[in-house]
């Protein structure tokens, strides 16, 4: 009997086991994703929390970008080359509770966020998601209407 429980406990152990994230992981901002994306216990992370959607959530990271700070996240984004705010993804790292979220963006599908802990989708993700929405249906307001007058004709 106090074999099986042994066993038991082992397993449960094992499957609810994380990997710790570094103790110094707020030290990557400004470098890019790809920081965040090849460190072991992110990358062990993200591929429990994404499963078969981890390639294609990697596919997207072929342009990078910088680590940002937003409040508590470390955040950053990548795209697929040539395909940029059609095919992209993201990344947060929540760095008070410790967990990490991902998304990914595919421009005629409906946007796919994955959650450590069943904890609720960052705001920082969100936003991007909306914006990413907004620019490929046309209502993005955020370029300027200079960028779109003619020089006077003189």
């Amino acid at each position: 009997m106090t074999i099986i429980l042994c066993f038991s406990a082992t397993a449960q152990t094992a499957k609810t086991r994380r990997f710790t994230l570094p103790s110094n992981i707020a030290a990557v901002v400004g470098q890019d994703s790809d920081i965040l994306l090849k460190n072991t216990a992110i990358k062990a992370r993200l591929k429990r929390l994404l499963g078969q959607k981890y390639a294609s959530f990697m596919e997207s990271f072929e342009t990078l970008n910088p680590v940002t700070k937003e409040e508590h996240y470390l955040f950053s984004t990548g795209c697929l080359i040539h395909a940029c705010t059609h095919l992209e993804s993201a990344i947060a790292i929540d760095l008070v509770n410790r967990t990490v979220h991902a998304a990914i963006f595919r421009q005629d599908e409906k946007t796919r966020y994955f959650n450590e802990g069943g904890k609720a989708t960052p705001k920082v993700i969100r936003a991007w998601a909306n914006n990413l929405r907004q620019i490929n249906s046309g209502t993005n307001n955020s370029q300027s209407k200079s960028a779109f007058a003619t020089p006077d004709a003189t």
